[in-house]
């Protein structure tokens, strides 16, 4: 039996944690705010601060062990690497600032690391808060609250569940091509080249089963009336109550917060 896995958690037999009983809908725009309110920013103190309040919350308030959200941003270690090399090379302050430390004949200096550091924890940020939401949050519920609350039409919301629910079949249809490719003695191979052949050679038969299941599910929607109607019935529905409310405005809180201390220049990082 092939083991599957998906970016979106699935739906948990135990007790529910506290941000997995929140309203997606809330959820998606307290993240959007404090993305925003990131984004206006550029001292490495403040996503730092952001960073580890949403590492808290993922932990205390979502049940998220501190590897499950770390582990993920593994990735962006490499990021953060191609960042500091981009600011040494092209930061246009480099010219006429004194170096720091000499790498050979590579000069770094304070506002490049400055520059590095600000763009890579706000990198981090923005990847922990989508981790975050993601993990505690049911596709099943995150289109039912787009439908309910963001008035989002169900012929949309529906069509991206339908894109979601087929993610499993095609790693496994990946899996059975790879298989079938090498019990016939196909070499995989290594390097661009052997890359490029592999890419060509999978994706061929996976993009003409998802043409036939494409077709396959149409015909079903319509055979059903999918989309007929400007309205429709829901099995279950999606409300917003009052400690979601009260979830979003202590979020909204905490940003401003942590902007306004910024914007008072306390606790900001300078490069003098």
């Amino acid at each position: 039996m092939m083991r599957t896995t998906t970016m979106w958690p699935m739906p948990s037999p135990g007790p529910r944690s506290f941000l997995q009983r929140r309203n997606p809908s809330i959820k998606l725009l307290a993240v959007i705010l404090t993305a925003i309110a990131l984004t206006f920013i550029f001292d490495p103190v403040t996503p730092a601060v952001i960073f580890l309040v949403t590492l808290a919350a993922g932990r205390w308030l979502g049940g998220l062990k501190l590897g499950a959200q770390l582990r993920p941003l593994l990735v962006f270690v490499l990021a953060g690497v191609a960042i500091l090399l981009a600011n040494i090379f092209f930061n246009k302050e480099n010219a006429v600032s004194p170096a720091l430390v000499y790498l050979g004949p590579i000069k770094i200096t304070r506002p490049a690391l400055w520059a590095a550091g600000t763009l890579w924890l706000r990198l981090l940020s923005f990847a922990l808060l989508s981790l975050v939401f993601i993990r505690t949050t049911e596709p099943q519920h995150l289109i039912l609250s787009l439908v309910h609350q963001l008035r989002l039409s169900y012929r949309v919301a529906y069509g991206m569940m339908v894109g979601y629910r087929m993610l499993p079949v095609f790693q496994v249809e990946y899996r059975t091509i790879r298989a079938a490719h090498r019990v016939r003695g196909v070499r995989e191979g290594r390097g661009p080249l052997a890359f490029w052949s592999r890419t060509r050679r999978y994706a061929i038969p996976l993009l003409a089963g998802a043409v036939r299941k494409a077709g396959r599910i149409a015909v079903a929607m319509d055979a059903r009336a999918f989309g007929a109607l400007p309205d429709r019935s829901y099995r279950e529905r999606m409300v917003v109550l009052w400690t979601d409310w009260a979830f979003l405005a202590v979020a909204v809180a905490l940003v401003a917060v942590v902007v306004g201390l910024w914007l008072a220049g306390i606790g900001r990082f300078t490069i003098s």
